[in-house]
């Protein structure tokens, strides 16, 4: 029979001992896609790093508060240097690749849906293969854009993760555009942008949809052949609520 522990250093020392093969070092640097241009980072000197998920984690995960993004609770566990709600949509889905990359291994196991006759293909995908687009060295936040229309410039910033509340459906993002027009015509002025901005031309609002929706950060874009009828679909990659499951 092994001996019991006595006190706490006993107790310690025994825990300890079961867990000294646990690695010590396991967080990695991270190149986030827009090469943090736009960021103040907590410590400019140091690198961005993620670690690993614990079951601690994982619990935290479970027991996150109603509505509160439990992803967003767990890359803040997990990562150094950055505040998480600062982060760039771009950046955060990095991360999150990222860490289901180092947590659970670099295979995905997902069904992929075909097109053509609705057949569930069951597909492995490597994270760490997925094309990823980092921003071009002249990349700034807000970007400058001309309204084509009324031919003014407007200077439109990025959705932030803090911003992700009103982003939540297709109706909210339209009534919140204005919060991402920081100038039109040199106008700074919220009470002069929002009514100006309900007012453009579709051809004008749709310019400033298209300067906050980027194409730089991680391709999750995935092309395959049905198994049941041959035919080639692609489809954005599953992100769902068993992402963060072993499978």
């Amino acid at each position: 029979m092994l001996n019991q522990p006595v006190n706490d250093e006993a107790k310690q020392a025994v825990i300890d001992e079961i867990l000294k093969e646990l690695p010590t070092d396991t967080a990695v640097e991270v190149e986030l896609p827009s090469e943090c241009k736009v960021y103040n980072l907590e410590d400019p000197g140091a690198p961005i790093t993620i670690r690993p998920m614990t079951f601690e984690d994982e619990k935290a995960l479970v027991s996150a508060r109603k509505g509160d993004d439990p992803v967003n609770l767990i890359l803040q566990r997990c990562t150094t240097n950055i505040k998480i709600p600062d982060l760039l949509s771009m950046d955060k889905l990095y991360l999150i690749m990222k860490l289901r990359e180092i947590s659970y291994g670099d295979d995905y196991n997902t069904l992929l849906v075909c097109s053509h006759c609705k057949a569930e293909n069951p597909t492995t995908v490597k994270l760490s293969q997925l094309n990823v687009n980092p921003v071009p060295d002249d990349f700034e936040d807000p970007i400058t854009v001309m309204l084509p229309t009324i031919k003014k410039e407007a200077k439109v910033r990025l959705p932030r993760v803090r911003d992700e509340r009103m982003m939540m459906d297709t109706q909210a993002a339209l009534d919140q555009i204005w919060r991402f027009v920081v100038e039109i015509d040199g106008h700074t002025d919220k009470s002069i942008i929002a009514p100006v901005v309900d007012k453009l031309p579709l051809r004008d609002v749709r310019t400033i949809l298209n300067a906050i929706k980027t194409d730089y950060g991680v391709d999750t874009k995935i092309k395959f052949e049905c198994n049941s009828c041959g035919g080639v679909t692609v489809v954005d990659l599953p992100i769902d609520s068993n992402f963060f499951d072993v499978n």
